[in-house]
């Protein structure tokens, strides 16, 4: 199955079928590809003062150092900033560990235009009022606390370190900071990555922000960085129009009194039972359906989700989004399976992240390396750096021909559909024993085992 598949045509096994998708068209330079990037990331530190659980620094693959951004580093990227409409300063680690901070944001507002949004996402246990006030006289317009919990106890399990109490005043202090004569507007806003542990109560961490002022709520679903934590993720990496087609045809093997489970042991049976027999029958009408439809399926990926808790989840964020519009805030929730079509924000919505190191990078995805677990097998993922300042100009690295190539691939979206394949994570995408390539559709981007394509993954943007 790491084979290749001719345009149009589809591959068939007896766990999946792949319904082809315009394979191996060349992805053409975009013409209208932005000149410079709209949307800057700047990580200013990897340093962090809590040791939150669901961090990339618990990954296997984890080998970046400890360190602050410099000022050189910083400061080269200037020829950046007249073109940008978002500039924000976070990355793996907690941006209040850097003593230039104010200092920075400075330095960037005055070469930005006005209207473009410097701002940055925290934990807010180190802000002070003297903080506060330096940092909105510098001219930030947007800061963002993480919040996983309305409950003391629970948040300082997700995050080591956390105060309930001082996240509530580092509100406290952004919103006093703000009401000072003069003092630039201020979106203040907060994140909560959701996991089987902490769903059920994000109504309540809902309302719990709505009280402290916020305007906006990011929620984002866990990214599992260890075989142990994968259990946590409630995002369900197949696609919406999977999961349809195989609730109809659920429909068959429940009229007939048939498990799917059984599927394996029935196709493979060397003398088959009537049942088994009818089983492997109806399976195979259903992958001839598929074919028929186009449709990438796996039937093993798709009949192992948890369709209660899948819909036990879908009512909470319902009822999260009831609270939310009751309160007049916005909030921002992940999809619950992957979308169809999928969609880059960063490459839709032209973006550069830079590495705390100058690293230049095209989005969260590839801005380090780190393993991840999909589909319950590790996938180790390569940062992928086109560049790096102060030795390169950004601009020229982002008008560089294999950026421009990298950009356009991503854009066109005809990578595989990893969670919708039988095989996956194949050798293609798995990054080990060699590093990514390209996938078994011809493309060099690993955007087909990208959860934030499929849309299960949020932040500040």
């Amino acid at each position: 199955m790491a084979g290749l598949a001719g345009e149009g045509l589809a591959r068939v096994s007896f766990w999946g079928i792949d319904g082809g998708c315009g394979l191996f068209k060349e992805p053409a330079m975009l013409t209208n590809q932005s000149p410079h990037p709209r949307k800057l990331y700047a990580e200013l530190a990897t340093l962090c003062n809590l040791g939150c659980a669901m961090c990339v620094k618990h990954s296997t693959g984890w080998d970046c150092e400890d360190a602050l951004m410099s000022r050189s580093t910083f400061e080269a990227l200037a020829s950046l900033f007249p073109h940008l409409d978002t500039l924000n300063l976070n990355g793996i680690g907690e941006p209040l560990m850097h003593p230039a901070l104010a200092s920075f944001i400075a330095f960037a507002r005055a070469r930005v235009s006005n209207d473009c949004v410097v701002g940055f996402q925290s934990n807010g246990m180190l802000l002070t009022k003297v903080l506060a006030e330096e940092l909105m006289d510098a001219g930030l317009d947007r800061v963002c606390f993480s919040v996983d919990s309305p409950d003391a106890d629970q948040l300082e399990r997700f995050r080591a370190g956390a105060e309930l109490v001082q996240v509530g005043q580092a509100f406290d202090l952004m919103r006093g900071a703000a009401a000072r004569p003069g003092a630039r507007p201020l979106s203040l806003g907060a994140e909560t990555v959701v996991s089987a542990q902490n769903y059920a109560s994000l109504p309540e961490m809902v309302s719990w922000c709505a009280d402290r002022g916020v305007e906006f709520v990011i929620a984002s679903h866990v990214l599992p960085y260890n075989a142990s934590d994968a259990p946590q993720s409630l995002y369900v990496p197949v696609s919406q129009r999977c999961l349809d087609f195989y609730r109809e045809w659920e429909k068959v093997f429940d009229a007939e009194g048939l498990d799917v489970s059984h599927s394996y042991t029935s196709f493979y049976a060397v003398f088959r039972t009537p049942e088994q027999q009818r089983l492997v029958d109806i399976i195979l009408a259903m992958k001839e359906d598929a074919q028929g439809r186009g449709l990438q399926f796996s039937l093993p990926n798709t009949m192992n989700i948890d369709f209660d808790r899948l819909a036990r989840v879908r009512e909470t964020f319902a009822r999260a989004m009831d609270v939310a519009q009751r309160r007049g805030i916005r909030l921002d929730l992940p999809e619950t399976a992957a979308r169809e079509p999928r969609e880059c924000a960063f490459v839709r919505n032209p973006s550069l992240f830079v590495a705390y190191d100058g690293a230049l990078t095209p989005c969260y995805y590839l801005w380090h390396s780190y393993s991840a677990w999909l589909l319950g097998s590790e996938v180790r993922v390569k940062q992928r750096v086109f560049g790096r300042v102060p030795e390169d100009d950004p601009l020229h690295v982002w008008q560089s021909p294999d950026f421009c190539r990298f950009r356009a691939e991503a854009v066109l979206e005809e990578y595989a559909r990893c969670a919708d394949c039988s095989v996956a994570p194949c050798d293609h995408v798995q990054g080990f024993p060699a590093p990514f390539a390209k996938d078994c559709y011809g493309q060099a981007v690993p955007c087909g085992a990208c959860p934030w394509s499929g849309g299960g993954f949020a932040c500040l943007r």
